[in-house]
């Protein structure tokens, strides 16, 4: 585990030109989403990975950039019957498979969006959890994704950032980190060969 590259940037985290990623054509979500093939990249495990996930009875959480569901079947599960889950992706055929995919498992309640993670369909203050799974590093504008979640969450709620190293290089999250450690209460770093896992907080008014 190392932490070097996660340390605060001494980069001004409003500077421009933090590029966007390549964005996941819509017929490759079916074979990233391979638990197979996401074990043997990263060796992820959803329902290992989302206990960082906090639940509480009446919890609003957002993943961003649903994608495949790689994330939300598990995300639905832990987050129970008791709260609601809304899934964000820019594709609308992404979420109308997702939806036809989980119809009849139980767990939270659903909503399925197609739209902007760099602009999100929510109120100021309206989510307590953001959840990113691998999504930040393909969207346009970082920067401006992490300031919409900022707006987005309300205070004392959680963000969490699983991040695909290979792709999302250090020279491209110094300035994201450095942000994130300006708008929020870092809670939780775990960083590896492949993956960074971060949880954060927005600081309580």
């Amino acid at each position: 585990m190392t932490e070097l590259d996660l340390k605060t940037s001494t980069t001004d985290p409003a500077r421009p030109g933090v590029r966007g990623g390549w964005r996941t054509p819509d017929r490759l979500y079916r074979l990233i989403s391979s638990p197979v093939l996401r074990m043997i990249l990263g060796w992820d495990l959803p329902r290992y990975d989302l206990r960082v996930v906090e639940r509480r009875a009446g919890t609003i959480c957002m993943e961003v950039g649903s994608g495949g569901g790689f994330y939300t079947t598990a995300l639905k599960t832990h987050l129970g019957s008791e709260n609601t889950l809304i899934a964000l992706d820019p594709s609308p055929s992404a979420m109308q498979l997702l939806q036809h995919r989980l119809d009849g498992v139980p767990g939270a309640r659903m909503s399925y969006l197609a739209g902007d993670g760099c602009k999100l369909p929510l109120a100021d203050d309206q989510a307590d959890t953001l959840f990113y799974g691998y999504s930040l590093e393909e969207m346009p504008d970082p920067l401006a994704a992490m300031r919409e979640a900022h707006r987005v969450l309300r205070p004392g709620g959680e963000l969490v950032l699983f991040l695909w190293r290979p792709v999302f290089t250090r020279h491209r999250r110094r300035p994201v980190v450095a942000l994130l450690d300006e708008l929020f209460e870092r809670r939780r770093t775990s960083a590896g060969p492949q993956n960074i896992r971060l949880v954060y907080r927005k600081p309580a008014e």
